[in-house]
């Protein structure tokens, strides 16, 4: 008896194992979505603030002394050559009809001079007294054409400071300030007004030195302020640490394409918030945080492996940059390694040895 029920028992062993064997492999493949493990570096950021300003924002000046009669408004929005302030240019107007009359009396001096050394040179050949004549003519026919060309160089300059009696904007552009207003006797060179440059936009933000290798010209910063953000492209950093600080200056230039929304959403001297990205020079593994498995027992993802079966690796989790973090293999046994299949949808409930099925993204 002993015998048959031991043979009894082996068969039934035998046949339930392999009706649950086969309710296994009859069961459906668990469906999973997948990405492949990079190695890269990391890239950190730090946060600074930093302060707007137009690249060529400048105080117009005086081109000319003079009585002011208008100077523009603050707040008015103006266009490259369009009239800042301008000047009295009476008197300016009166030395240039004056010059104008001396240059043309000395070219009548020196017509009559012409006619004079003529003369002269014809009777120097007959009459000796004549030659001293003519040398006294030659020299004031010389002097007679020298005073021309000096009464010309001065009408140009009389000309050139009618032109700066106009000031004109140098770029498109918003009066902010207004120094001196109509009505007031100005010298050339008194500041009349600020004219920001609103097109033109720059950051300026200052750096801790430590970071000064890695600020480079050409590398793009994210600014921002209230609830509007941007890009600003780095066009100058400035080799010239402040004592006190410990800061460099760095200059970046916000995103050409948004010039024309600039004016709206970006006031000069607005403080803003610059994040600048910090690459790491050495390199590790990194996966998507959705392929991260939290257990009591630690951090594991689902490895998919050739044959389509899934297998947990233990990892240990470091660093993070958005959607990546960098991992590395928790134990010497099972390791995970560069362009290895992971599962990052539907591995929680996955086991050892399972068969999963790969679904393919909608591109």
């Amino acid at each position: 008896m002993n015998i048959v029920s031991k043979l009894t028992c082996l068969t039934t062993f035998v046949l339930t194992s392999q009706l649950l064997i086969g309710t296994v492999n009859a069961a459906p493949k668990a469906p999973v979505k997948v990405e492949t493990v990079k190695r890269a570096s990391l890239t950190t950021t730090f946060n600074v603030h930093g302060t707007v300003y137009g690249k060529n924002d400048v105080d117009l000046t005086a081109g000319a002394n003079g009585k002011l009669i208008y100077v523009v408004e603050p707040g008015t929005r103006v266009n490259a050559g369009d009239a800042i302030a301008r000047i009295d240019m009476l008197p300016l107007q009166l030395e240039q009809a004056e010059q104008q009359l001396l240059i043309e009396r000395a070219q009548v001096n020196l017509e009559y001079q012409k006619i004079e050394l003529a003369r002269l040179q014809s009777l120097a050949k007959t009459d000796a007294a004549a030659v001293y004549q003519l040398d006294l003519t030659q020299n004031k026919h010389d002097l007679a054409s020298s005073d021309i060309a000096l009464a010309k160089l001065k009408l140009k300059q009389i000309n050139d400071r009618i032109e700066r009696a106009t000031v004109t904007a140098p770029f498109d552009g918003i009066v902010s300030q207004r120094y001196r207003q109509a009505g007031s006797d100005v010298n050339r060179a008194d500041r009349l007004v600020r004219l920001l440059d609103t097109h033109g936009l720059h950051v300026k933000l200052f750096v801790p030195v430590k970071y000064f290798n890695q600020m480079k010209p050409g590398m793009t910063v994210a600014v921002s302020a209230e609830q509007y953000a941007s890009r600003a492209q780095v066009v100058a950093v400035i080799p010239s640490a402040d004592m006190q600080s410990q800061t460099i200056e760095v200059r970046a230039a916000l995103a050409s394409k948004l010039n024309n929304e600039n004016s709206t959403h970006w006031a000069t001297g607005q403080l803003v918030d610059v994040e600048i990205p910090i690459a790491d020079d050495n390199t590790s593994l990194l996966v998507n945080r959705d392929a991260l498995i939290i257990r009591r027992e630690g951090v594991h993802v689902v490895r998919i492996d050739a044959e389509n079966k899934a297998q947990k690796v233990p990892v240990i989790v470091g660093k993070g940059q958005g959607q990546l973090v960098e991992v590395k293999s928790a134990g010497s046994e099972k390791t995970l390694n560069e362009g290895d299949t992971i599962a990052v949808r539907g591995a929680e409930r996955l086991v050892d040895a399972q068969v999963v099925e790969i679904q393919v993204s909608p591109t």
